[in-house]
Parts: C-alpha cells; sequence; structure tokens
C-alpha cells in the first residue's frame, strides 16, 4: 500500500491503515505518512468521486479551464461565450457530485446536504484553482476548499 492508496479507503480505515504503513515503513518515511491527515467527510467524498469518476473528472477540469479562460477573455476585452462555458462547467459537476451523492457516511447513513455542498464547493474550487489540480487529480483532498472569485 502506497500514501496514496490511502486516500481511496473508507473514512473510517484511513488512520489504522496510515498508523500501520507508517510503522512498516519506519524512519523518515514512516514520519512522512504518519504525518499525512485525515480528510474531512467532505473532501473524502470529493476524494471517492474523483476516484471512481476519471473521465468525468477531467471533463470537470477541462470545464474549468475553459470557464476560467473565458472570464480572462471578457476581463481582457475580448468576446467569449460566457454561458456556454459556465453551462459546460455546471454539466460536469453533475456526475460527480451524484457519485458523492450515492456515498454512505461510517454509519451506513447517505451524505447530508451540507456535506454535499461542501463537496461541490471543492470540485467548483479544484476545477477553477491550478494550485488545486494536483491533490484534486490525485484525489488526495485533505480539507474542503472554496474557490474566491474567478
Amino acid at each position: 500500500m502506497s500514501a496514496d492508496d490511502l486516500y481511496g479507503l473508507p473514512l473510517d480505515e484511513f488512520v489504522p491503515a496510515r498508523d500501520a504503513l507508517a510503522k512498516q515503513l519506519g524512519g523518515d518515511e514512516g514520519k512522512a505518512v504518519r504525518a499525512l491527515r485525515k480528510p474531512s467527510v467532505a473532501a473524502w467524498c470529493a476524494n471517492q468521486a474523483v476516484r471512481s469518476q476519471p473521465k468525468e473528472a477531467r471533463e470537470l477540469w477541462a470545464a474549468g479551464d475553459a470557464l476560467r479562460e473565458a472570464h480572462a477573455a471578457i476581463v481582457a476585452g475580448r468576446s467569449a461565450d460566457l454561458r456556454t462555458a459556465t453551462a459546460r462547467h455546471r454539466a460536469a459537476l453533475r456526475p460527480l457530485l451524484a457519485a458523492a451523492a450515492g456515498m454512505l457516511d461510517a454509519r451506513g447513513r447517505a451524505m447530508s446536504a451540507q456535506t454535499l455542498q461542501r463537496v461541490e464547493a471543492t470540485l467548483h474550487a479544484a476545477s477553477l484553482e491550478p494550485a488545486l489540480r494536483d491533490e484534486a487529480v490525485a484525489g488526495r483532498f485533505v480539507t474542503d476548499h472554496r474557490h474566491v472569485g474567478v
């Protein structure tokens, strides 16, 4: 098992698996693994959605890039089809949110509406902020994120 694999596990298995991997690795590598934080519920849902729906995730990243480019064009005084870019982005979010909505928490209950809103905000932010993209693509969110402005 690798550190990346930890983020694909059921949420309640993260800490025991992380600690076992850290012990197995030992030394500095083990210390680095032990320092990995358990994801929040919303971050875990976003990770699982991205990991289980890779094609849909790639479309969200592409739609986010197109939306950012449309905004940049408008700000620069060029024409751009912001309506189409926004619609594409919203459509790209839907299947990932549906995947997240189908997940169950550690007690076997459906995710709350508030958690799903945080998942949506996290995926939205990752699609528009290049600094979050690597974390998103790897399915290694630790906390939820919010995009502030385009």
